[in-house]
C-alpha cells in the first residue's frame, strides 16, 4: 500500500472514537460553522489506505479533490456553491484517471443546479451530453462515494436549523441516480453525530466547530475508519497508485464478486457472493467484522439457489433461492437461511438456522472464500476466512 502517515491527533481521535456514544439532551450540540483552514481525511479499509480527500469550506463555498483506487486510481475534483441559508445550490464534479487524463467513455464532467424541490443535472462524456432531473423533496445533501468531508456541510446546516436531527434528501453526483435517498443524520454528544449510510451507523467525530475529525463505519457495508490527517501531496499519491496498479503490486479491488456452482447427487447448487480481503484484519473479531449477523460476504447478500430440495445441518431446504447470513451467538456460529432475497435482513423470514462447525486452517485465506468440498463424511458447504473455516454438511434431500 501507499504508505501515509497520520496526524497524531488524527489518529488518536480515531483510536479514541466510541462505538456506541451517550445521547445528547436537548438542542443542537453543533455551534455556528466558522470557515476552516484546509483539511485532509484519510480512510483506511484494514491496514490499507483506501480514499484521501482534501478540502476547503466556508459559509457560501466548498471545494475538495478526492483521490480514490478501488477497483482503480481516480481523481475526484467538486465544487459546492451554498446559499444563504447553508442550503446547496450547485454543485459541479470532474472525474480523472491517476494519471490525471480523462476516463475513455466514462464521465469527465457533471454539473448539478439544486431548486427548491428538484436537482438538474448535465453530465458531460466524450460522445454526448446528457441531461436529467428529478424531484428532491427536505434538506439537500450532495454525495459522491467515499467523500466523508461533504458531511462537514450537512452538520452546519443543522447547526443554522438549530435541529439535533435531520433526514436529508441524499443527490449523489452521479447521472444513474434517478431518485434521491435519505440519509438521517442526529446528534448524539458534545461533539458527536450519528450518520446512517451505507447500511448502516457511521459514528463521526468533529472538532466542535463542525469540522470532522475522524469516522467508525465498522458498523456499515464499508467497514472503513477515517480520520483527518497532515496535509498530502493529492497528485502525487493519485500517479503512485496508478504506476503500483500498473506494476500489479496493490492486492485487489476492495471486494470482488464470485460464484459457486457445484452438483452433489441430483442437486444443482449455486451461490453468488462478494470476496472481501482481509487486509491486515483480525475478522474475527466480535462475530464478524464486528458484526453478530453477517451477510457471508461483502457488498450484495450472498445468495444460494437450489434446483431440488436440499439437507443442510439436518434442516430441510426446499428448493429455491434465499440469502444466507452468518450469525455469532454465545454458543457458536450459525448459518441463517432466509427466505429474502434483497439485502436488507428480515428476522420473520427466516427458514432456518444451523450451527457451523469450526475449525483452523494452516495458511491464512486472504479472501473470504465458499466452497462445497466432498468430506468423507458427505459434502460440506465451507466458509473460510484468514485463519477459520466455517463447514456445514449439505446433500439433496
Amino acid at each position: 500500500m501507499y504508505a501515509v502517515s497520520p496526524h497524531r491527533a488524527g489518529a488518536a481521535a480515531l483510536a479514541a472514537l466510541p462505538i456506541v456514544v451517550a445521547c445528547s439532551s436537548g438542542s443542537t450540540a453543533i455551534p455556528a460553522p466558522v470557515p476552516v483552514a484546509t483539511t485532509t481525511l484519510l480512510s483506511r479499509l484494514g491496514v490499507d489506505t483506501v480514499a484521501v480527500e482534501q478540502f476547503t469550506r466556508t459559509a457560501t463555498h466548498m471545494e475538495g479533490t478526492l483521490v480514490t483506487r478501488f477497483p482503480v486510481t481516480r481523481v475526484t475534483r467538486y465544487a459546492v456553491d451554498l446559499g444563504a441559508n447553508g442550503a446547496p445550490t450547485r454543485a459541479n464534479l470532474t472525474l480523472r484517471d491517476g494519471a490525471g487524463a480523462t476516463v475513455p467513455g466514462g464521465l469527465q464532467s457533471l454539473s448539478v443546479r439544486y431548486g427548491r424541490d428538484s436537482a438538474v443535472f448535465v453530465g458531460h462524456r466524450s460522445a454526448s451530453d446528457t441531461t436529467q432531473s428529478f424531484a428532491v423533496r427536505g434538506p439537500v445533501q450532495p454525495s459522491i462515494p467515499s467523500s466523508y468531508g461533504l458531511w462537514e456541510l450537512e452538520l452546519a446546516r443543522m447547526s443554522l436549523l438549530g435541529r439535533d436531527s435531520v433526514e436529508f434528501a441524499l443527490v449523489p453526483l452521479d447521472l444513474d441516480v434517478q431518485a434521491p435517498t435519505r440519509q438521517a443524520v442526529r446528534v448524539i454528544g458534545r461533539d458527536s453525530v450519528r450518520i446512517f449510510a451505507n447500511g448502516g451507523p457511521f459514528y463521526v467525530r468533529h472538532d466542535g466547530r463542525g469540522g470532522i475529525v475522524a469516522a467508525d463505519g465498522m458498523r456499515t457495508g464499508t467497514k472503513v475508519l477515517v480520520a483527518r490527517v497532515d496535509s498530502l501531496d493529492l497528485a502525487a499519491l493519485a500517479r503512485a497508485w496508478a504506476q503500483r496498479e500498473l506494476s500489479g503490486a496493490f492486492n485487489g479491488p476492495a471486494s470482488t464478486r464470485d460464484t459457486v456452482e457445484a452438483t452433489i447427487g441430483s442437486a444443482h447448487l449455486w451461490i453468488d457472493y462478494g470476496r472481501p480481503a482481509l487486509r491486515g484484519r483480525d475478522v474475527w473479531v466480535n462475530g464478524v467484522l464486528g458484526d453478530t449477523l453477517w451477510r457471508t460476504g461483502a457488498n450484495a447478500a450472498t445468495q444460494l439457489r437450489s434446483d431440488v430440495d436440499l439437507v443442510v445441518g439436518g434442516a430441510t431446504v426446499p428448493a429455491g433461492t434465499y440469502t444466507l447470513w452468518t450469525a455469532a451467538t454465545p454458543s457458536g456460529y450459525r448459518l441463517v437461511i432466509n427466505r429474502q432475497a434483497g439485502n436488507d435482513y428480515d428476522a420473520k423470514q427466516d427458514l432456518v438456522r444451523v450451527p457451523l462447525r469450526e475449525s483452523s486452517v494452516q495458511a491464512p485465506v486472504e479472501r473470504f472464500t465458499i466452497g462445497v468440498e466432498p468430506q468423507p463424511g458427505g459434502p460440506m458447504l465451507t466458509l473460510t476466512w484468514g485463519t477459520k473455516r466455517l463447514s456445514v454438511p449439505v446433500a439433496p434431500k
